[in-house]
Parts: C-alpha cells; structure tokens; sequence
C-alpha cells in the first residue's frame, strides 16, 4: 500500500511552466540526479514522467530501499566528496608525576566489580553541580575507562555555598543513599569571604567523619587556580586545612589548584590568557574537562593501591 510520502505511480500529469519533462526510465532519471548533485545543481525541480523524485516508486519500492550492487543511495559519494566530520577534541595535558592517592580508596575499589553500578556522590559549590562541569567530565572518564560497570553520579549544592552549607547537604545525601565514594570540593566560598580557616578545618573533620561512618572514601577537591584568586585570596591557610583534613583514614586531597596552576604555567588550557570571547569559553570547556579526567584517574589509582 503506498504511503503518503511515496504514492504509486500514476498517469503522468503535464508538465508545468518552468520546468522540463523528461520521458526516461528510472534508472536513467537517477543517474541524472546523480550528474546535478555533482554539478550543484538540485534535481527537485525536474519532472520525470511528470512526477518528482521525492515522490517515485520503481515497481513498489521506494527511493531509499534501491541498491546499487549492494550499496544504498545514502552511502554513494559523489566526486570523492565525503561528508564532513566533526574536529577532534583537543588533547588533555598530561598529569603531572605523582597524581594518586595518599592512601588506597578501598570502599571504591571494592565496588569496582564487573557488571556493578557505582554511585558516587559530588558536593560542592558552582563548579561542581554544573551540567558541564568537572564532576560530569570525571564520570564520563570513569565510564568510558570502565565500561564493564555502570556509574551513577549524585550532585549537590550550588553557587556561593560555602562548607558549612555544603555539609548539610552531604549529611542528607549520605542518610538517603549509599555511596563508596563521595567527592566534596571545598574551600574555595570560604576563602572568597574570608571566612575563618580553622572554621573550614572544623567542618572538613566533621565531613570525613561522617563519611567514614557510612563507609565511604572521600575525595576533598580544593579550589580552582586563577591569577584573580591569587592576587586578591590568600588561599594557603585555606589549603593547609584541606592537607589536614587529607591525612585522617578514608580521605585523600585532589590538588586542583595546583593542577590547574601547573597547565597554566605550561601554556596548557587557561581561559584567563584567552582573548576573545569564543577562546575564553573553548579554554574553559577543555579545562573542565580535563579536570575532570584526571579526577577519574587519580581515582581509579587510589582504588589500584
């Protein structure tokens, strides 16, 4: 029964002003087609036997089901012309020599096995929720480095949220589900404004606590590096109490802000040496991104140890 995209042939209809009849055999007709495309010019307004390509039928089978010697119409290219492909993405700098764990990520490994889901647990401020964020890259990382198990990845918080604030959040996420792993970025609202860094080391040895009575290994991500942070924050008291936290059981410190520190003194990505708009966001794609890999590496490190 023919559809309404593609009716039977019928008796042809005259030819239309502007346009020209050609009488010819189907195959003819698309081997004409053929010759216009190569030419650039579309076939659309010619009649065959006063009916449009779109709508021919070759004894009941449609335009998009015809073979020639085994190869679909789709498949033809035309003049040695391929379709165009989309560019490559741009590599990831290298991770610097030493990038593991201080101490084995056992409550992750373990949940490491073959044809397991794995939840993991992100808190933290802005860049640690966003859709296109690091956390998003890390678990990306994490599924393609191991596609034998399924990993699943529970945000939490949201800009200008400091570490107090983000654990309440981690209390109510660890209470509702169960995580071997919690990455908890940290630091960075509460050096913005100034906040007291033995407040931050407080709360950091509440977090860990926590998450060692649920039993899961946390991953502390400190701030990001930026040459504005650094001029206007002094971020070390900050980053002594992120250390510290970093050697009680169970937790271990991703150096962001070194990381980031060390590509951008390599003319690796960095958005703030940009200049246009457009390479200011291709930076900050690939920063995050690469963030996020070497996150998912440091983490399938601290599970080998």
């Amino acid at each position: 029964m023919p559809s309404a995209d593609f009716p039977s042939l019928r008796r042809p209809r005259a030819a239309r002003p502007g346009r020209m009849c050609l009488p010819m055999s189907p195959l003819r007709a698309l081997a004409l087609i053929a010759l216009l495309l190569c030419a650039g010019v579309a076939p659309a307004p010619v009649l065959f036997a006063g009916v449009t390509p779109a709508r021919v039928r070759f004894a009941g089978v449609t335009p998009a089901r015809v073979r020639f010697a085994g190869v679909t119409p789709a498949r033809i290219l035309f003049a040695g012309v391929t379709p165009a492909r989309a560019a490559p993405e741009a590599p990831c700098p290298p991770d610097p020599p030493g990038l593991v764990p201080a101490a084995p990520l056992a409550a992750f490994a373990a949940a490491l096995r073959p044809g397991a889901t794995v939840d993991l647990l992100a808190v933290g401020s802005a860049s640690t929720v966003a859709a296109d964020g690091y956390a998003t890259a890390m678990l990306a990382a994490l599924q393609a480095a191991r596609p034998g198990v399924t990993f699943r990845l529970t945000q939490r918080g949201g800009r200008g949220q400091d570490a107090a604030t983000t654990l309440r959040l981690l209390a109510t996420a660890l209470a509702a589900g169960r995580y071997p792993l919690v990455v908890w970025q940290a630091g960075t609202v509460d050096a913005v404004r100034g906040l007291q860094p033995d407040d931050l080391a407080s709360t950091l040895d509440a977090g860990a606590d926590l998450t060692r009575r649920h039993g899961a290994d946390l991953v502390l991500v400190d701030p990001q590096f930026s040459r504005f942070l650094r001029a206007n924050v002094d971020i070390e008291p900050y980053e002594t109490a992120l250390q510290m936290a970093a050697a009680e059981p169970q937790v271990s410190l991703f150096p962001r802000y070194e990381l980031m520190q060390g590509w951008a003194d390599d003319d690796g990505p960095d958005p703030e040496r940009a200049t246009t708009t457009r390479g200011q966001h291709a930076a900050a794609v690939l920063l995050r991104r690469c963030v996020g890999a070497a996150l998912a590496r440091f983490m399938l490190a601290g599970a080998a140890k």
